[in-house]
């Protein structure tokens, strides 16, 4: 389960980052890094490991290819902390290890892999194969390019971390580096049971080895998963308040627009689709406030002052004052002036600016998410029914 986990969460979150990195390129150092974590956690699996040697024929196969993705893994973990940290601290220099450097390491340890006689499948190449030079020097040459990736890694992040007025970008920075610095310890333990292997001292037995490895691997993952995905919180919580409000004015959005269709840019989408539409959001929303301001806007010429009269008298009447007066009375004389075109009366009124708005965007949805509330009331309800029964008497006499 230990083991199983963390591969089963990386690929969730290397599925979930997939379309941004697709968009964005500056993105894809950060996936390519949970892609190789993911990769070489589920090569970790026997279930998967030993399977997949058997079908290629070679043995501990998986295990150069888990080493492998652990090198590309904490290469490209180096260099989103690294530009993370200059986004958090634009002034600040830093250094950070070269490309060809974890090149050099892939390629020593591929060439000692198969320079090392291995009859059998093993659970663990490190320790099974400790005693042969070439598998030593392989441990050495993997952990000692993973301990210098994590150390570098962990470095800039605690130095960058604390810079002040960091917000989200830095707590993410501290939470990686707490992963990257437990991912230190892991490379200290990995290398110190492949150096008293080599030797021929077991002070604990190997299953104990490879839990207290396994536990290091899934804590170290765990910060560094929750640290790079923090200053992704921000944009999260303004795309959820953004994708509530759009569809809380969808209501008021598609009554309007039903009246006047002219201003709608795009036709309107059934309310299941438009709930299972999760894309640009924050257009969509831009978008939706100007077309309903703008069948307001149309809808006043249908709006004489009679019935602006008929609105505010009947928004006294329940009791309401004040700003929430104001809004009550336009949605009715709304609802009105929406019957009075759909009936294909003649113009009578002149544009007159809304009774409530906003000097930017934000202000303006909230405005907006008031005047969709009023016009969901039965209070407006009420007013409809007074006017329809109205139109009735003079259609009748």
């Amino acid at each position: 389960m230990i083991d199983t986990l963390p591969a089963v969460l990386l690929w969730l979150v290397t599925g979930w980052r997939a379309p941004a990195a697709w968009r964005d390129s500056s993105k894809r150092v950060l996936w390519t890094a949970f892609l190789a974590l993911a990769v070489a956690m589920t090569l970790r699996l026997s279930f998967v490991a030993v399977p997949a040697d058997a079908a290629l024929q070679v043995n501990n196969l998986s295990s150069l290819g888990k080493h492998l993705g652990g090198i590309i893994a904490a290469h490209a973990v180096l260099t989103f902390v690294h530009n993370m940290a200059e986004e958090t601290a634009p002034g600040l220099k830093s250094s950070r290890l070269h490309l060809l450097v974890p090149v050099y390491a892939a390629v020593i340890i591929t060439v000692l892999f198969l320079a090392t006689p291995q009859p059998h499948e093993v659970v663990d190449l490190l320790t099974e194969y400790a005693t042969d030079w070439r598998i030593a020097a392989y441990g050495v040459v993997w952990t000692g390019y993973l301990g210098t990736a994590l150390f570098s890694a962990s470095r800039l992040c605690w130095r960058w971390g604390r810079q002040p007025g960091t917000g989200l970008l830095g707590r993410g920075l501290r939470l990686t580096g707490m992963g990257t610095t437990i991912g230190i310890v892991y490379a200290v333990h990995r290398v110190a049971s492949v150096i008293l292997g080599f030797l021929g001292h077991r002070p604990v037995p190997a299953s104990t080895s490879e839990a207290i490895s396994g536990l290091l691997l899934f804590s170290a993952l765990v910060f560094i998963v929750s640290g790079s995905t923090l200053p992704a919180a921000g944009r999260l919580h303004r795309w959820t308040r953004e994708y509530r409000d759009l569809l809380h004015l969808y209501p008021l959005w598609l009554s309007l627009t039903e009246a006047v269709p002219e201003v709608r840019l795009d036709p309107p989408r059934r309310r299941a689709s438009e709930i299972l539409h999760l894309r640009h959001v924050h257009d969509r929303l831009y978008r939706r406030t100007i077309e309903i301001r703008d069948a307001v806007l149309s809808l006043s010429d249908h709006a004489p002052s009679s019935l602006r009269d008929q609105a505010r008298a009947h928004v006294a009447a329940s009791g309401l004052i004040g700003a929430q007066a104001d809004i009550a009375a336009e949605a009715c004389w709304i609802t009105g002036a929406k019957r009075a075109r759909q009936a294909s009366e003649p113009s009578s009124g002149a544009p007159l600016p809304p009774a409530s708005g906003g000097r930017d965007l934000p202000s303006e949805i909230h405005a907006l998410k008031q005047l969709a509330r009023a016009h969901d009331s039965d209070l407006i309800r009420t007013f409809a029914a007074k006017l329809d029964h109205a139109r009735t008497q003079e259609t009748t006499q």
